[in-house]
């Protein structure tokens, strides 16, 4: 009998959607230009840019359709899980009969108007647009899984994000040097510290975060699986010539460019996530390997000893350090610098909203409107909650960052599956710089608002896509659980 499988996967391998799988990459390039698309229009583009992919790519899989419902059958739940999600800023716009709107959220037909129907959304506007950009993203995710096919593409797409960070990384050293000022679509930057095409220095250490993350796996996927030893010392002198004229040792310049980049950024949390997610992925990637156990150890302990110690003292990690211990509002470069415990302020206000507006939250993109009404007249005025996890409680409601936990906690596992699965160096390699940038972000999302800024959420989903991806690549083979 013929494998039905091998035959969906030979027909999706003649998918011709080379030209879909560039426009993402394109896509990926330019989303972090335009002050990471954090503005109306740039983040209309990548709307309407993830919609026509998303009609490519089914334009493309058009004559494929039991290829490709095996390929959506492997990614049902976080697709599932992700387009319920989307679908939450749609029920809040949506009018509905005043009664249901009373049994459902009581808070929000309260604070209605009585102008237009009646909705849960405290601001339509807001939360429609809001709506088609969280179409847009679960549109990336979706063309991301059905055209990442091939070890090819999986590695190729790591490049181009770790190309781009260290484009980031350039362009924000340059302007740092400068001491660049300027205005930009009706923005004051101040290049104050390292901020790349970003307004906000926190948002750059995000997305170095993200493309270092992507890197480090890559790296581990260029070491690949052999366990030679080392042997005689001229062996060793051999393999470290060997290595400094090969294209690992490009690589390795890339992360440590970023990593400077990352420092200079004097993100706290950035900084902090960043080396927090790399020790607890590093240390669960060498749990589950053997073969190239004391590589990741080598790499990883060289990222902290070597990048850390001496670059980060040469470039002023001091400088972190120093901005960690304060506590109090202080004034850099003409503007303000919010502390941790101002910042738990509006976290805690948002906290309040989530309560007030359980079922369906505000509406999507209203806190910064919301807020006006939970403020006091003494504090400051915060368009973000400057903590992800009670804005998105607060926008969707607590079932919708429910459903946005699953699909992440789905991807995690997703992640280590592969880690203990797998023997091929790529797929785990992809899979450690998913776990690692998620578990990055996880931990920075306490006090900063990356998940609300389109580049970075964007980068996130398509990092989060490829673990699903490697898991599924044809080629490597699998191994038992009990021989992880």
């Amino acid at each position: 009998m013929t494998d039905q499988p091998a035959v969906r996967r030979r027909s999706s391998d003649s998918v011709p959607d080379q030209w879909v799988f560039r426009g993402l990459l394109a896509l990926l390039c330019w989303i972090p230009l335009p002050l990471g698309s954090n503005r109306t229009f740039a983040a209309a583009i990548v709307i309407v840019w993830a919609v026509l992919l998303l009609a490519g790519a089914a334009y493309a899989w058009r004559n494929h359709g039991p290829a490709l419902a095996e390929r959506l059958r492997q990614f049902r739940w976080p697709v599932l899980l992700l387009g319920l999600f989307t679908l939450i800023p749609w029920l809040q716009i949506l009018p509905w009969p005043a009664a249901l709107i009373g049994a459902v959220s009581p808070e929000a037909l309260a604070v209605w108007d009585g102008i237009g129907p009646p909705r849960f959304t405290l601001d339509p506007h807001q939360t429609q647009f809001y709506a088609a950009l969280s179409f847009a993203y679960w549109a990336i995710f979706v063309v991301a899984l059905l055209c990442v096919r091939s070890n090819r593409r999986l590695d190729t797409l790591a490049l181009v994000i770790v190309g781009s960070g260290v484009f980031q990384a350039i362009v924000g050293a340059l302007l740092f040097s400068f001491g660049a000022k300027y205005t930009m679509f009706f923005a004051e930057v101040v290049h104050d510290r390292v901020r790349g095409t970003f307004v906000y220095h926190n948002h750059m250490a995000g997305y170095m975060e993200l493309c270092l993350s992507v890197g480090i796996g890559l790296m581990l996927a260029r070491l690949g699986n052999d366990s030679t030893p080392l042997g005689h010392w001229r062996s060793r002198l051999r393999g470290g010539i060997d290595f400094m004229l090969s294209p690992k040792m490009v690589l390795r310049l890339m992360l440590v460019i970023m990593v400077i980049a990352l420092v200079l950024t004097r993100s706290r949390m950035g900084n902090g996530g960043f080396f927090a997610a790399m020790i607890v992925v590093g240390l669960l990637y060498i749990a589950l390997s053997r073969k190239t156990a004391p590589k990741a150890v080598l790499l990883i302990a060289s990222l902290i000893v070597i990048d850390v110690v001496v670059i980060g003292t040469w470039v002023g990690l001091e400088k972190v350090v120093s901005r960690v211990q304060e506590t109090t509002m202080t004034t850099e470069g003409g503007g303000r610098e919010e502390s941790v415990e101002l910042r738990l302020s509006a976290a805690r206000h948002a906290m309040d909203m989530s309560l007030d507006f359980p079922a369906l939250g505000t509406g999507a993109g209203s806190f910064y409107g919301t807020y006006l009404r939970y403020r006091t007249p003494r504090e400051g005025y915060f368009d973000h909650a400057h903590n992800d996890y009670v804005e998105i409680a607060a926008d969707f409601g607590l079932p919708g960052l429910a459903v946005l936990g699953a699909f992440v906690a789905l991807t995690l596992a997703a992640g280590v599956r592969v880690l203990v699965r797998r023997r091929s160096s790529l797929p785990r390699g992809i899979a450690f710089g998913s776990l690692m940038a998620m578990v990055a972000l996880i931990i920075h999302s306490w006090v900063d608002f990356n998940l609300q800024i389109p580049a970075n959420a964007a980068t996130l989903l398509v990092i989060m896509a490829m673990a699903w991806c490697a898991g599924a690549l044809p080629s490597g083979g699998q191994r038992p659980l009990a021989a992880a």
